[in-house]
């Protein structure tokens, strides 16, 4: 038995050992190599600055050879694009410092805000198109500017390099696809939904937290575009993981949507008591399959089990109805509750289905193309935001500029690299100033490390290549593994970025501790002045982000209800979700104003889908729609919009009155009735929402 015992605990932590730790010695190995190799290639080449290169290796390495195509590809064209604007600038501006200190602080300011309107590493493009400026330009502004255009293209050279040995070495050594690593997640996010909701606890438990399926939208999507660097995947894996995400993002709308109904009458027994009876069919259901093998055999009964389910609970919902009358808010959730678990239901059959053909690999790339033409993933921008990025981007060059124009410091130029490259690349980082400060860490570290290989080992034992390489691996080696390591990579990226800087990394010894001090001061100097412009430039309040969120919240519901049904529900989800992950990315919220934030985006999108829906039913009429469908959305409409709280609830009583009346209109078209039905039953979906005000994004309201 003990036997027994230590053999499963010996397993587990072999285990552990290969999925978490294995992984980060591959990439500490792969990155080591990478930029030795590249360091190599610059010296047999004589470049003047190899270690341009390394940098660039240790930027752009990933765990997975798909994440470091997709970066290299946007580093390449960030850094053609910075090259060719640092040419084009100097050439205009090389006798004008004002001038060109204007025009570069407009470039930066303007790259930082696009980088923050892009998605994945397309962000990192941009953002490299903003530095490459000040690594092409500030270490020869001062005395060699004449030499731009052959400075330029040996650092575009260098950095070609660092992409290729990063991109060879992570195809060749270890390599990790990330078509595995996205079946994985898809395993696991269809176990995720079957044991939420094989538990009614996690319906009816009101104080338990809920299940926060942002991030794996948000990230499983991000792996997905990044796969389309992988040659290997096929098309319709591709297409696969695009529908299975979408579905996925349906189901979870509706599993919030669902119980924040539920959440209006939990002090009502007999009501909650009525639906558990009804939702234990759904349990039961799932159950079964939990311990199961997910087998397309066992897959395919769920699903069939599943329809039957539905079927059940819209029987027994019926029987049930006549229990709760002469309530007209109690009916309107209980209508709501049963559409919405039906609703799930049907949501997760066709999860299940497309999920059995993802298993079964099924050809049928037409019928997935077509699909997928409609699941295309938006994105929110707010321009407040876009302006504090440009503000804070120029900024810091414009401070460091006007400190090198007052003072004359020779060394001064290189303060500039870090201060822009930082403020830039920390622009969508959660909490810059605490990045900042680890940056700050690793440069003390580094100013600890580097004299010890400028002033001993490099002058002692180095004398070449082969050296280099020995000598050189133990300190990157220590880099790469404080990058990989959760929450010491910014200190890892310190050492990284005044050790390359200041190193003594060139083909002839060239090391003197005057220069070397310099260097290390400057780039403090512009490590401290780009956390100044996150301090300063930065006003986001917990209460500023709430007011921006209800204004971005209110500003869908119009879209759906004005706008062109363009706005399908594909879209108004995925623009909901990137909305949180942006103000998630300001770093003020805290837990509580996170889960606030989240409770309305998910009744804005529970909301605005009903209003899709009406709209598009009301297309389907024999004759023209009945007038009181206008009248009810222009009044839910200004139920958001009317900043007087004491109006709301004369609003929603009149909402209220309207859907009550809109129950009794008749049509002669038995078709047109069935209309009148459906579009009845999602403005009860609303109505059932508005009426708690505590998830509602409501101007006004605190």
């Amino acid at each position: 038995m003990l036997l027994a015992i230590n053999s499963d605990i010996f397993r587990t932590a072999i285990d552990e050992w290969l999925s978490k730790d294995l992984p980060a010695i591959k990439y500490v190995i792969k990155s080591t190599i990478a930029s030795l190799l590249a360091l190599t290639i610059c010296m047999y080449f004589n470049l003047s600055m190899p270690q341009t290169a390394v940098f660039t290796v240790f930027i752009v390495m990933q765990p997975f050879s798909g994440l470091v195509y997709s970066k290299s590809f946007y580093r390449l064209i960030g850094t053609f694009i910075g090259t060719m604007m640092a040419i084009v600038l100097v050439g205009a501006y090389a006798q004008d410092r004002v001038s060109f200190t204007l025009f570069f602080s407009l470039w930066v300011g303007l790259c930082a805000a696009i980088g923050f309107m892009a998605r994945n590493f397309m962000t990192y493009g941009f953002v490299l198109s903003g530095y490459t400026i000040a690594l092409v330009t500030m270490p020869i502004i001062t005395d060699r500017i004449q030499d731009i255009f052959i400075f330029s293209m040996d650092r575009l050279s260098e950095v070609v390099i660092g992409l290729l040995c990063a991109s060879f070495i992570s195809e060749i050594l270890f390599p990790e696809k990330l078509g595995k690593t996205l079946d994985k997640v898809e395993k696991g996010k269809f176990d995720l939904l079957l044991n939420t909701f094989k538990s009614s606890e996690n319906i009816f438990d009101f104080d338990k937290e809920s299940i926060n399926y942002n991030k794996d939208i948000l990230g499983t999507d991000a792996l997905r575009v990044n796969s389309n660097f992988e040659t290997s995947m096929k098309q319709t894996k591709k297409l696969y993981y695009k529908r299975l995400n979408s579905e996925f993002m349906h189901i979870s709308t509706t599993y919030f949507s669902l119980k924040n109904i539920i959440n209006n009458n939990k002090d009502n027994s007999f009501y909650i008591n009525t639906i558990k009876s009804i939702y234990k069919m759904l349990e039961k259901c799932l159950n079964k399959y939990i311990d199961e093998p997910k087998t397309a055999k066992n897959i395919n009964t769920l699903i069939y089990d599943l329809k039957n389910t539905k079927t059940q609970i819209i029987k027994k919902a019926k029987e049930d109805k006549n229990l709760i009358k002469n309530n007209f808010d109690l009916e309107h959730d209980y209508k709501s509750t049963i559409y919405l678990i039906t609703r799930i239901i049907s949501e997760l059959s066709e999860y299940c289905t497309t999920y059995l053909n993802f298993l079964s690999d099924d050809k049928s790339i037409k019928k997935l193309e077509k699909f997928s033409q409609n699941l295309k993933f938006s994105t929110y921008t707010d321009n407040v935001l876009i302006s504090v990025m440009i503000i804070r981007g120029a900024f810091a060059f414009i401070i460091m500029m006007v400190f090198w124009m007052a003072t004359g410091w020779k060394y001064a130029p290189f303060a500039v690299i870090p201060a822009v490259a930082n403020t830039l690349l920390l622009s969508t980082a959660p909490n810059p100033v605490g990045a900042t400060k680890g940056f700050l860490t690793g440069t003390i570290l580094a100013l600890i490390i580097t004299p010890i290989y400028n002033f001993y080992i490099i002058p002692m034992y180095i004398n070449d290549v082969f050296s280099f390489w020995i000598f050189l691996s133990p300190a990157l080696a220590f880099i790469s593994l404080l990058m990989i390591l959760p929450g010491k990579n910014t200190i890892g990226f310190g050492i990284l970025l005044v050790f390359i800087n200041t190193a003594a990394i060139y083909s002839h010894y060239n090391m003197h501790f005057i220069p070397f001090a310099d260097m290390s001061l400057a780039t403090i100097l512009g490590l401290l002045i780009s956390g100044l412009s996150y301090i300063l430039i930065d006003f986001a309040s917990t209460a500023w982000i709430e007011s921006r969120v209800k204004k971005a919240l209110n500003i869908q519901l119009e879209k759906s209800i004005k706008d062109k049904l363009a706005l399908q529900r594909v879209k108004l989800e995925s623009t909901g979700f990137d909305l949180v992950q942006r103000y998630s990315t300001v770093g003020r919220l805290d837990n509580k104003s996170n889960r606030m934030i989240f409770r309305w985006v998910l009744s804005t999108l529970e909301i605005g889908k009903a209003i899709i829906n009406i709209r598009r039913i009301s297309t389907l009429f024999t004759n023209k729609r009945p007038s009181q469908v206008h009248k009810i959305l222009t009044l839910i409409r200004k139920y958001f919009d009317n900043e007087n709280l004491k109006d709301k609830d004369e609003q929603l009583k009149q909402i209220k009155l309207h859907i009550e009346d809109f129950e009794h209109i008749h049509l002669n078209s038995a078709n047109d009735q069935i209309l009148l039905k459906d579009i009845y039953l999602n403005f009860s979906i609303i109505y059932s929402i508005i009426k708690n005000r505590e998830f509602l994004p409501i101007k006004g309201e605190i």
